[in-house]
Formats: structure tokens, sequence, C-alpha cells
């Protein structure tokens, strides 16, 4: 067996193993008819499928304008509006629910000047779902924009073409793929939803992620459970297909047409940023200040160091467990992605690799957790083995997305070149692919580390706190014992924390090129 295809076939391991222990365990063919076919599981449906659409319309048109403004500018404005497809990446979701409490709860600020309390309603979850995805649709429409040469559009003037004509025949056909593939991402992410829908819509809102959820804690049923897992696994099958359809227009030139912004594209594209950044701001001062009686205050950050709050909610060793595992899964993910891409000699690699690693992006956190649960219930395996088998399902394919252009592209020249002059692999790598690919592998780590500290659903759904703590879930369990600053402090210090990381990470990458 040719070396790729082991190391392949060890991440496979890590997702089917457990996944085919419950199927073997609770799979009930009569109860997955039964769940199939009754009015509940229709009405989840609906509503799953009813509030992704309405959070993709809305994201959709919200990054319009901000979109075209960044594809025609270079300046302070269009960097921050590019960044803010970091957001979804650094900003975990536990914090956008601390903000969006602040700011549109019972005492809000919005709530206090205009009157609006949005809290528990399918509003809240599809504001919610465009702050998160939006800036999808921003880099997807904006790059495509930039893609757009500059002879097509001056052409088309030299040939009396009008405004709309350009816009109707030129640019509209050529970014629709990329519209269509930032589309579909969107649509996808909102119907997976999980700790959005939870805490800023309800039960009443459930979808099936929410519903795997609800019925495991209510009831321990793995078999209903189990059902409403393969119906949305079926599903996010069908979606991810589809996301890789559209073919996005890529035409290298190195000269772009740039239009002039209009004044409306420059205002929306300001409260767009406020938008976005306002529930970032807020999710990293929450922390220091009481917006409650509005006055600065660090007692929510001494409270959460403190004996008596560590007593019963460890938030020193929620830390510590976080950090650790985010260690341990970002140096595997980055260590197997890496030799898996760098064992890819052909088409028919690539190939096999996308199947068994990107395609285990159709599996819901939600699917995965319930799964290491039952290997927890039937084998005794410690949650922080579980927690880590988890991690490294949903961040190996991250790593292989992330390093797969600047290791597939790797000049193999050099060593050859080595390898002549009597280099074994460990010398190959520590003194030629390492120096010049470092940028990329500390970046990439740094960006597995940021995500999985601060991941909720898996954690969650797993109930892992009483057992081994993690940040954001001993974050939502402080909020709902109504430790309000407390809580606060602790969604601050993940955001900087992560936040500092993300920022380095994207350094280091700026600094390669």
């Amino acid at each position: 067996m040719r070396r790729i295809h082991l190391y392949i076939i060890i991440f496979a391991i890590l997702w089917v193993f457990p996944v085919s222990i419950l199927m073997i365990n609770y799979f009930d063919f009569h109860t997955f008819l039964n769940v199939f076919f009754r009015a509940r599981t229709l009405r989840i449906l609906k509503n799953t499928v009813y509030q992704a659409s309405l959070s993709t319309v809305f994201s959709f048109i919200i990054s319009i304008l901000p979109a075209i403004y960044v594809a025609n500018n270079k300046n302070t404005l269009s960097k921050i509006l590019e960044n803010s497809f970091f957001i979804p990446f650094f900003f975990p979701p536990i914090s956008t629910i601390i903000s969006f409490s602040i700011l549109y709860g019972n005492n809000g600020i919005i709530n206090k000047i205009f009157g609006l309390n949005i809290l528990y309603t399918l509003t809240a979850i599809i504001i919610a779902h465009s702050f998160y995805n939006s800036p999808i649709f921003v880099k997807y429409i904006s790059d495509a924009l930039r893609n757009i040469p500059k002879n097509y559009i001056e052409n088309a003037i030299i040939d009396g073409a009008s405004k709309k004509d350009i816009i109707r025949f030129i640019k509209v056909p050529l970014i629709i793929p990329s519209v269509l593939k930032g589309g579909f991402l969107v649509f996808m992410y909102s119907f997976v939803s999980f700790a959005i829908v939870l805490s800023l819509g309800g039960i009443k809102y459930s979808t099936f992620e929410v519903a795997i959820f609800t019925t495991l804690r209510s009831s321990l049923n793995f078999s209903k459970a189990l059902s409403y897992a393969l119906i949305q696994f079926l599903i996010l099958i069908i979606l991810n297909f589809i996301i890789s359809l559209p073919k996005i227009h890529e035409i290298p030139s190195e000269e772009l047409y740039v239009s002039k912004t209009s004044m409306i594209t420059f205002f929306i594209s300001i409260f767009y940023v406020l938008f976005e950044y306002s529930i970032v701001f807020v999710g990293i001062f929450s922390g220091f200040y009481d917006f409650i009686n509005n006055r600065f205050t660090i007692k929510g950050l001494y409270n959460l160091f403190s004996k008596s709050l560590n007593k019963y909610y460890p938030v020193i060793k929620s830390i510590y467990n976080t950090t650790l595992i985010a260690l341990i899964v970002g140096i595997i993910s980055i260590f197997l992605s890496y030799i898996i891409l760098r064992n890819i000699k052909n088409h028919k690699d690539m190939r096999f690799a996308n199947i068994f690693i990107i395609s285990s992006l159709g599996v819901s956190s939600t699917f995965i957790a319930m799964s290491l649960l039952i290997l927890n219930i039937e084998f005794s395996i410690p949650y922080a083995i579980l927690l880590i088998i988890g991690y490294l399902v949903i961040s190996i394919p991250l790593g292989y997305t992330f390093l797969q252009q600047r290791v597939l592209s790797f000049d193999n020249s050099i060593i050859e070149a080595a390898k002549i002059d009597g280099a074994n692999k460990f010398q190959t790598f520590l003194f030629i692919e390492m120096p010049i690919l470092k940028n990329s592998l500390i970046s990439s780590f740094l960006q597995i580390f940021a995500i999985v500290f601060g991941e909720f659903t898996i954690s969650y759904t797993m109930q892992v706190s009483n057992y081994f703590p993690i940040v954001s879930n001993i974050n939502y369990t402080l909020s709902n014992a109504r430790y309000y600053l407390e809580s606060q402090a602790m969604s601050s210090i993940t955001v900087i924390i992560i936040f500092l990381i993300f920022y380095i990470s994207t350094s280091l990458l700026k600094e390669e090129v």
C-alpha cells in the first residue's frame, strides 16, 4: 500500500470508526422510517431550510455594495472590509451570543435606543447568521469582480455599451459562479448552525443540529437522534456535491478595470463595517465594561480567577485543558496534512485524498459528537482523547486546505538536488522544506489552534464540562447561571487570545509573500 493511502485511511478511521459503532449499535430502520415520516421532522426540515434560506438572501443583500467597494478600492476601509472574512473563523459563537445579548437583549443598547428586543426570534437568528456569513459573499464577489480583465470592459465601452449593459452582459455572468459558490457555503453553514439557533432562537426554531442535541439530552434516545443525524447527513452530502459544481472564473490579468464607487456604496460599506465590527468590539470589551450600569469595571475579570468561583466553575482548568487540546490537535493536523500533501504525485492521488478528507466536512459536528459519546459509553475512552479525535476530524480538512496550494506548488527540483548530494528525507525537510514553508506551517497551525480554542458544538453536545471542562462550555454555563460579568470577561479573554493568534498567522503569510 502506498504511503499516501495509509495516511488518508488513518484519517478516515478517525470518523468512520465511531460513526460505524454508532450505526451498528443504534441504527434501527423502523425508527428511521418513523422519524423520517413524522410531522415534526418535516417541521424541523422546514425551519432549517427556511432560516438558512433567509440568512443566505439577507447575507447576500447586505454584502453586495461592500463587495463592490472592495473590488474597486485599495484603502483602509477596503482592507477592513476584506479582513471581515476572518471573523467567522476567529470569533467564537459564545462570544457572538453574549454580544447579541448586550446589544439586542432586554437591557441591550439597541433596545434602550430604539426599543427593539429581537432575542429569541427568527430575526435574531438571521442577523447573527448574516454577521457570521456575509463576509463570505464579500470575499467571493469582490474577488470575482477583480478577476474581470480591463479589456473586457474597455472594449464594451468602445462598442457603445452603457453601464447597465456592462453590468448585465459582462459582470453578472462572470460573477454568478462565485455568487453561487458563496451562496451554497452560506446556506450550508446556516443549515448546520447550532449555538446561534439554540441560544438566540430557542427550541421553537429547532434545526436538525438542535433536534439531535435536545433528543440526546432529554431522553438519551440514540436511535432517534441518529435518525435525525442521518437525514441531515444525506442533505449535507447533496449540498456538498452542489457546492462543487460551480466553476469560478479565474482569468489572469495584469490590468483590471476599476470603477468609481458612488457615495451610496461608500456609506453602505461604512454601515456594514459598523454592523460587523460592533459585535466584535462588544465581544472584546464586554469583560471590562458593565453595559447595564454603564461603567468600566474589572470585577468580572477578578471574580473569574477567584477560588470561590473556580470551586464550582473550573475556569482556570478549562483554559489549561483547551490550550493543551488545541496544541495537540494543531500539531497533529498540520503534520498529517503536510505528509498527505507531500505524497500526492498525480491527479489520482489528489482525487483519492479529496474523497476521504474534504468529504468529512459533510459530517456535522453534532453527528461526530454523538458518535464519540458512544465510544465513551461502550469503551470508557476518556473525554480528552475523544475531544482530540473529534477536533482532528474537523481540523485536518482545514489544514489540508490551508496548506494545499503552498505545498503542491513547492519546487521539487531543490529536493532532488539535495538527494543527489546524499541528503535523506529528514535532512531535506529540516534544512530545505522547513525553512521555505515555515511561515505557512506555523500560520496554518495557529489558525487551527484558534478554531479549536473557540469550538463549542462538539464539546457541548458531549456534555464534557463535568469531566473535562472546556473554555466555551464553561463560558456558556456561566452565562446560563447569570454570572454575566464573569461570562463577559471570559468571552473577552477568549476573543483577544484568538484574535491575536489569527493576527500573527496572517502576518506570517504576508511576510512569506
